[in-house]
């Protein structure tokens, strides 16, 4: 994955964010602020924008944001993160995904699945300002748009992290303990 040093990076990441509101605007006086096109074109520029700040900018998140807490899995799964995975599975996103995953159902490429989790989690985090054009909608009292806004935020940013989180605590248990592998 090339990486853009410094400035050039960040600059092109900002510029990017500038031609997705751009491009955002355009397409909502074209197709209106307040419906689904609308809400569907925002995010997808938005997780483009995103994929593209993983290839210019070497910062990620300090390595405690990666930490799964105990009780993640249990409350992801009771708000059927697993259901969304099985939707995922039906419309064939897995299948489209697992070479850029690097995952070959063998547990040697477990540390690549792991960190592929990572880097889909930090995307969506990112693509996760959305959630700003949901104030912005809010606050103009535009309840329709906040609505289709909130729907693709949380189907296209949120659940794909939480379901990123679910998968690596699995992979956790998968680990071998640092003792088991020393031969204690």
């Amino acid at each position: 994955m090339r990486r853009e040093s410094g400035t050039d990076g960040w600059a092109g990441v900002f510029l990017g964010l500038a031609g997705v509101a751009g491009a955002a605007w355009l397409t909502g006086r074209v197709v209106g602020f307040r419906g689904l096109p609308f809400a569907l074109t925002a995010h997808v520029l938005l997780m483009r924008w995103a994929l593209y700040v993983l290839r210019a900018v070497s910062w990620r998140p300090p390595e405690h944001w990666y930490r799964v807490r105990p009780w993640e899995p249990g409350l992801y799964r009771r708000l059927s993160v697993l259901g969304y995975r099985r939707l995922l599975r039906r419309m064939g996103w897995e299948r489209f995904r697992r070479e850029a995953t690097g995952f070959d159902g063998r547990r040697a490429s477990l540390p690549a699945y792991e960190r592929a989790t990572r880097e889909a989690e930090f995307s969506h985090l990112l693509a996760g300002l959305g959630t700003g054009l949901v104030a912005g909608a809010v606050a103009r009292r535009a309840w329709n748009a906040a609505g289709w806004l909130l729907g693709a935020n949380l189907f296209f940013q949120v659940y794909p992290v939480l379901l990123q989180r679910t998968m690596r605590a699995r992979l956790e248990r998968l680990r071998p303990t640092r003792r088991a592998a020393a031969g204690h």
